[in-house]
């Protein structure tokens, strides 16, 4: 705004009375100053308006914010089966477009190799191709994907890719990805059943990929495969009382034994017969091994020294069972000899009560079941519960299998992602096998060694994969 210097001279209004003082009556003086006076306001008025009209007006601008294209989004659009998912995307309206690019991301077998992958699997350079089949689906358990729009506009500040969206997909009846407890294998169907807290999944030897799959309320205790009827069972305990009888090749349900308890350690199937480790303490920590008849499901009896404990069958032709504790510290060893019928023949309790480390997940029994190994030093007792010695008290190790006389131990090392094979009883190492994956469990199946790994050694969870390893 301009400013206008304002000179307001009342000097010519008292000049005239000055100059007047004798010649001109008091009256006619007062109306010549009035006069003059209301002249200084009109000519200072009329200054004003000049002044105001003489500012340059504000000038008004109305800003229109410009059309901001939306994220592109990504979403599954249909989904066919397990395996074939189609896709789709928002369309990007913006300027200068140049391509979308489709990636997928994730840990799975390439090339036979077994890895975390980065892959851009469609790309287009025309803007409404929206859409796309996802039909090579890797198998794996999560798969990232995500959608990349490039462009040429220079006003986007996005260095030339615009916000794009993504997700992970969950891909049912792939592989099993926690951390299991424990692995049962089937040498006739070459497949696994892998235990989690409160699952059970059927898995494939050839590709690991999950047939099928059970999931319980409660966690779950040491399972035990049995036959049937001609057909194969698979019997769970669960953390509820209840003992489940699943179909070994759909994992469904067939079947219930309430047990009673709160916690059931484990089971053991024998020739029509269930041995059930329970919490059933009508008799105290004793008597809480309970005896069932598969076809029945009738009670036969009671027996043992301690409530819900591993129980594990000895190979051979009669039915003997050990149990180690799974609650009590330090591990405590027992064992029991039985008749065909269920009847107890034979049972005792190691004298040891701790001198020697054993675990309840770790225990394997010797080819002609006169011997078992136990623990991650590998220490091994005779079936009268007498200790023998120990393959390393610092061996570290994760399970144990046998050639097909006990003269060589196949004993997985973990945390150097092999095997070893040691004489028996010389203890002398005989050969190394290196594995691709950590070895959990493992087991021989005439001249091949399957081992149940994990896919990470560093991660509490991670995929469970089985490879083969030719002796």
């Amino acid at each position: 705004m301009k400013l206008i210097r304002l000179s307001l001279a009342f000097s010519p209004a008292i000049a005239v009375l000055s100059a007047h003082k004798t010649a001109v009556p008091f009256h006619k003086k007062f109306h010549r100053f009035t006069d003059q006076l209301m002249a200084n306001r009109i000519i200072f008025c009329v200054l004003v308006s000049l002044c105001l009209f003489s500012c340059k007006k504000e000038e008004v601008i109305n800003v229109v914010p410009p059309t901001v294209q939306a994220p592109i989004k990504l979403n599954i659009e249909q989904t066919i089966n397990d395996s074939t998912i189609v896709l789709k995307w928002t369309k990007f309206t913006g300027k200068k477009f140049v391509k979308y690019q489709l990636a997928r991301s994730g840990a799975y077998f390439k090339n036979g190799i077994f890895g975390t992958y980065d892959e851009i699997i469609d790309e287009s350079t025309d803007p409404d191709h929206v859409r796309f089949t996802e039909n090579k689906m890797p198998l794996t358990k999560f798969i990232n994907y995500s959608i990349l729009v490039m462009h040429g506009d220079t006003s986007l500040s996005n260095n030339g890719f615009w916000p794009s969206d993504g997700f992970i997909y969950n891909r049912p009846n792939s592989l099993v990805y926690g951390k299991p407890n424990d692995v049962i294998y089937d040498k006739v169907q070459d497949r696994v059943f892998v235990m989690e807290e409160k699952k059970v999944s059927l898995v494939a030897c050839s590709d690991s990929r999950v047939l099928a799959s059970a999931e319980f309320p409660v966690s779950i205790g040491y399972c035990s495969r049995g036959e049937f009827n001609g057909s194969a069972e698979l019997y769970v305990p669960s953390n509820d009382g209840w003992l489940n009888i699943l179909d070994a090749a759909t994992l469904q349900l067939k079947d219930k034994i309430f047990v009673a308890g709160t916690y059931i350690g484990s089971v053991v199937a024998a020739r029509g017969i269930l041995y059930v480790g329970s919490s059933d303490m009508q008799s105290g920590y004793s008597n809480c091994i309970k005896i069932y008849d598969r076809a029945s499901k009738n009670l036969l009896g009671r027996t043992g020294y301690w409530t819900a404990t591993r129980l594990y069958p000895l190979e051979g032709p009669d039915v003997e069972l050990i149990d180690l504790t799974i609650n009590l510290m330090p591990v405590d060893l027992s064992y029991y000899h039985f008749s065909p019928e269920g009847a107890v023949l034979e049972a005792k309790n190691d004298t040891y009560h701790g001198d020697h480390p054993m675990d309840a997940s770790i225990v394997r029994s010797f080819p002609d079941g006169s011997k078992m190994i136990t623990g991650p030093s590998g220490s091994i007792f005779d079936k009268s519960l007498v200790f023998d010695r120990y393959l390393d008290y610092y061996g570290n190790y994760a399970d144990f299998a046998f050639n097909g006389d006990g003269t060589l131990i196949y004993s997985a090392k973990p945390t150097d992602m092999r095997i070893d094979a040691i004489a028996y009883p010389a203890l002398n190492k005989v050969k190394e096998y290196p594995a691709t994956f950590v070895p959990f469990k493992i087991f021989r199946n005439g001249n091949t060694l399957v081992s149940a790994g994990m896919s990470n050694p560093n991660q509490q969870y991670a995929y469970l994969l089985v490879e083969k390893i030719e002796l």
